[in-house]
């Protein structure tokens, strides 16, 4: 896929995806109530990323193509997911906002590697994908109120007899750069004697543990699942050991720009509060994906409930 895939905002995936219950128009203008009593304090503030989606119709999103179920490249190679939709979401109420009639999405495939310089650089106007919210990443980006919220655990081979970080000496460990799962293989690496390898994205780092070269790979157990689900043969896997940490997932973008971020969480605020949350949930983890049909079967945990009931962008590490 090239670096940017530019369509229409009513695509045909889209449209098919929204049923006359779950309409766009629907969502936007519970928004617009929601948004006339949070307004008026920044009713004429000024926004690049609004300015500049309204002098060129154009909004440009990142996404992962291997993140499954948030984001990634479908049969088709265009950018589908749970993480996605939400952005497909925020760039209509963009639309509408602005009083558009239309809005074209150009697409810009990142790694975790460089999401934060896409970010700050302006290439992207908002990353659409799994971004654990972080108090150090907020030095440099701004996220959005949570939209999931996941654990960081391992997977290994089912016939490995590997459990627990215990059972990591003298092993190989592979986690994917500049992820959450980074920081936690390199702060344990000498309390457990494992080699650690950096992958560049997690396509990279399963394969790595598929064809043997790594034993382990830790990140955030739902894009372990996912990635589980997708492999040949998703019994020789399984996620095991105790979560690392409680990862707040939500969309990133600028740190200069407040009036997007307000109008982004207002969005994932409205559709959380909504019967499409649900539907968003039985789409990307508990039905069929793709030609494959690969199934995740996750139901949302109690922290997922929460995060829906309480938007929030707070975190404590």
């Amino acid at each position: 896929m090239s670096s940017f895939a530019s369509f229409s905002f009513w695509s045909s995936a889209w449209s098919a995806f929204w049923s006359s219950s779950h309409s766009p128009r629907r969502l936007l203008a519970a928004i617009a109530l929601g948004g006339a009593v949070l307004a008026p304090a920044a009713a004429h503030a000024q926004s690049p990323v609004l300015d500049k989606i309204r002098e060129t119709g154009t909004i440009t999103l990142g996404y992962r193509e291997s993140a499954l179920p948030f984001a990634f490249a479908d049969d088709k190679g265009q950018p589908a997911g749970y993480a996605v939709d939400l952005c497909l979401r925020a760039a209509e109420a963009a639309r509408v906002k602005l009083g558009l009639k239309d809005i074209k999405v150009r697409w810009l495939p990142l790694t975790p590697q460089n999401r934060v310089p896409a970010v700050v650089n302006g290439l992207v106007d908002l990353d659409c994908a799994p971004n654990t919210n972080t108090l150090e990443r907020q030095k440099q980006v701004a996220f959005s109120v949570s939209h999931y919220v996941s654990t960081v655990r391992m997977l290994v081979r089912a016939d490995s007899g590997i459990r627990s970080f215990e059972d990591l000496r003298g092993k190989t460990v592979v986690t994917s750069a500049g992820s959450t799962g980074d920081r936690h293989v390199r702060r344990l690496k000498a309390e457990y004697g494992y080699r650690d390898v950096y992958a560049k994205d997690h396509g990279e780092s399963f394969l790595l543990l598929e064809t043997g070269r790594a034993q382990a790979f830790v990140m955030d157990d739902v894009l372990l699942a996912g990635l589980r689900a997708k492999s040949k043969d998703p019994s020789q896997y399984v996620i095991v050991g105790p979560a690392l940490s409680v990862e707040q997932n939500a969309l990133m973008m600028s740190k200069a720009d407040p009036e997007w971020k307000r109008l982004v969480d207002q969005t994932l605020a409205t559709t959380f509060a909504g019967p499409d949350a649900t539907a968003l949930q039985k789409r990307w983890f508990q039905q069929p994906i793709g030609a494959r049909g690969t199934n995740l079967a996750l139901a949302p945990s109690g922290e997922v409930l929460h995060a829906w009931k309480h938007p929030s962008d707070v975190v404590t590490e």
